[in-house]
C-alpha cells in the first residue's frame, strides 16, 4: 500500500464527511441555518422536523453517499486494503460529526457511517438497518440509531471471526461506533431522564433554545 495514497484517502474522507449537507439544504430551500432551529443539529432528523420530508430525504441520500464514496475511493487508491478502508470509514464519520467547513458543528454520523458500511459489508449494513424498525415502532430516532449501530458493530466483528469479512473491518465498526455514541451523548441523557422527543410532525420550524457548540 502506497503511504501517500493511504494518507490522501484519509484526508479526502474527512473533507467529504465535512461537507455540510444539512446546512446547505437548509440554506438553499428555506434560507435558514438549520443549526438555529429544533435541536440545533445539522443532521437529517432535525432537517425532517424543521423543513419536512423532501429536504430530509435529500440530506439522507447525500450523507449516505459521502460514506460510500469515501470508502470506495480508499478501495480504489489502496487496491482494496482492508485496514485503509476501515480507517477511511472512521475518518468520514469524524468529518461529518466535526466538520471544519461549519465550525465543527455537524451531525451524528449514523447515515454517513451506514454508507461506508454498505461498501465494507452489505450484510452488516442490512443488519444495521433493522434499527430503523425500532424508529418506526418507537418514533425515537436516537434509539433506532444506537441500536442499529450496536447491531452493525456486532455483525461486523462476528463476520470477521467467522471468516466472512476481513477482521480489520472491526476497526471501522468499533471506532465508528464510539464516535456515534459520543455524538448521541445528549440524546442518551434525555432518554434516561424521559425528556427525549419522538419524531412527530415534520416541516414546522422552531427556534433552538440554545446554540449548540
Amino acid at each position: 500500500m502506497e503511504p501517500l495514497l493511504f494518507a490522501g484517502s484519509l484526508i479526502v474522507a474527512y473533507m467529504l464527511g465535512a461537507l455540510p449537507t444539512g446546512l446547505a439544504v437548509g440554506k438553499m430551500i428555506r434560507g435558514v441555518d438549520i443549526r438555529h432551529y429544533g435541536s440545533g443539529s445539522s443532521g437529517s432528523t432535525n432537517v425532517y422536523r424543521t423543513l419536512g420530508r423532501i429536504p430530509a430525504a435529500t440530506v439522507v441520500a447525500l450523507d449516505i453517499a459521502k460514506g460510500a464514496l469515501s470508502v470506495g475511493i480508499a478501495w480504489y487508491a489502496t487496491d482494496g486494503n482492508a485496514y485503509a478502508m476501515s480507517l477511511t470509514g472512521v475518518m468520514v464519520i469524524i468529518g461529518h460529526s466535526w466538520p471544519v467547513f461549519s465550525g465543527f458543528r455537524g451531525g451524528k454520523g449514523v447515515l454517513t457511517g451506514w454508507g461506508a458500511m454498505i461498501v465494507l459489508s452489505p450484510i452488516a449494513a442490512g443488519i444495521t438497518a433493522l434499527g430503523w424498525i425500532i424508529v418506526t415502532v418507537t418514533r425515537y430516532v436516537s434509539v433506532g440509531s444506537l441500536v442499529g449501530t450496536t447491531l452493525g458493530t456486532i455483525a461486523i466483528v462476528a463476520l470477521g471471526l467467522l471468516g466472512y469479512a476481513p477482521m480489520e473491518y472491526a476497526i471501522f465498526a468499533m471506532g465508528g461506533g464510539v464516535v456515534v455514541f459520543i455524538r448521541h451523548n445528549d440524546n442518551i441523557s434525555r432518554l434516561m431522564s424521559g425528556t427525549e422527543k419522538p419524531v412527530t410532525e415534520a416541516g414546522r420550524p422552531t427556534r433552538a433554545r440554545t446554540r449548540h457548540s
